[in-house]
């Protein structure tokens, strides 16, 4: 025995993308499932008691104390057991996890657990797309945005309306109007293969739009509605206010444009300045803390344990930097502005 039909059929379904996550590595968009959700998954495919996970090694590849922080990085190998009727299937994956903390033993528990979960998805990976394989075909795209520039949707055809059907004033009636519904063609009663006859004409009640009605055009209409529902409470406005983060992807195209500013590199990255809000989980500081980096110095900085040290030590007021780029890209452009406050 193998796995069973619906355990196929999980493995082959495609990905759903809002499970899918994104990062900035180099300069690089890179596309992941998170932890947590490969092994949810992987307890819903197989079962509970259906796969077991075994750490094959784990080896602490590197390690440095930087200006009081504790930097550590890991390479652990994962064995994947499943058990499938009778048979039992073996895969193995590898994965890296590197941490910077506080104390040696933060540092150390960080980086084996990210090179764990690491491993352990690209040991999953190879069972199917419910596990990530489709990511690294490219095949999962995230869903178009609907925007105001995209040709509207062709008319549906309906019935037409006779013109004695409107007032002296072209105001609509209160009464529906009813259009006659002609019958399906013989064509289409020969293609469904039915010996019974055309059905009766039908009234369909049609309510009539007035001449001062304003147009719609169903995909801004859409995109209105859509943005009505992402709006979030404004909790920087609160007793316990908490900081806007602010996103705008010109802006991060704008930075990235700029010359690095320790050496002077063209094809910088958009670094974002830790230290300018307080951290917050999985969140990123507001996109106008942003200063361009050459991938060179940008890898250097994020080896720092203090940034305000690094920065000091290459003489750069990195905030002022920041906020004359913010000021060049949105003075004529707030509208384009997504204010988010986590």
């Amino acid at each position: 025995m193998s796995f069973t039909q619906s355990q196929v059929r999980k493995l082959q379904a495609k990905l759903r993308p809002q499970h899918v996550r994104t990062r900035e590595a180099d300069g690089i968009s890179l596309s992941y499932l998170e932890g947590w959700h490969v092994v949810s998954e992987a307890n819903r495919i197989f079962g509970f008691d259906g796969w077991d996970r075994e750490t094959i090694s784990s080896d602490c590849v590197w390690t440095k104390q930087v200006n009081g922080r504790y930097c550590a990085a890991y390479v652990t190998r994962i064995r994947i057991r499943v058990r499938a009727g009778d048979a039992l299937i073996v895969r193995e994956g590898s994965g890296a996890g590197e941490s910077n903390a506080g104390s040696p033993g933060q540092a150390h528990e960080f980086a084996a657990k990210a090179a764990e979960t690491d491993a352990t998805k690209r040991a999953l990976m190879t069972f199917g797309n419910a596990f990530g394989l489709s990511l690294y075909g490219g095949t999962v795209e995230a869903k178009p945005k609907v925007s105001a520039t995209m040709p509207a949707a062709p008319p549906i055809p309906g019935p037409e309306i006779p013109a004695e059907t409107w007032s002296d004033n072209n105001a609509p009636t209160d009464e529906p109007v009813e259009a006659e519904v002609p019958p399906p063609s013989s064509e289409v009663i020969s293609d469904r293969k039915s010996n019974t006859s055309a059905p009766p004409k039908h009234l369909l009640p049609v309510s009539l739009p007035g001449p001062e009605w304003p147009a719609v055009n169903p995909l801004e209409e859409a995109e209105r509605i859509n943005k009505e529902r992402q709006k979030r409470i404004d909790k920087s406005a609160l007793a316990l206010s908490e900081p806007k983060r602010m996103r705008h992807s010109g802006h991060l195209a704008f930075v990235a444009s700029k010359p690095c500013l320790i050496c002077g590199r063209n094809r910088a990255h958009a670094h974002h300045l830790k230290f300018a809000q307080p951290t917050a989980l999985a969140r990123k500081v507001s996109d106008e803390f942003t200063v361009p980096l050459c991938s060179v110095h940008h890898r250097e900085l994020h080896r720092q344990g203090d940034e305000r040290i690094w920065w000091d030590a290459h003489g750069i007021d990195a905030l002022a930097v920041a906020q004359e780029l913010w000021h060049k890209t949105t003075a004529h452009q707030l509208d384009e502005v997504s204010e988010v406050a986590y």
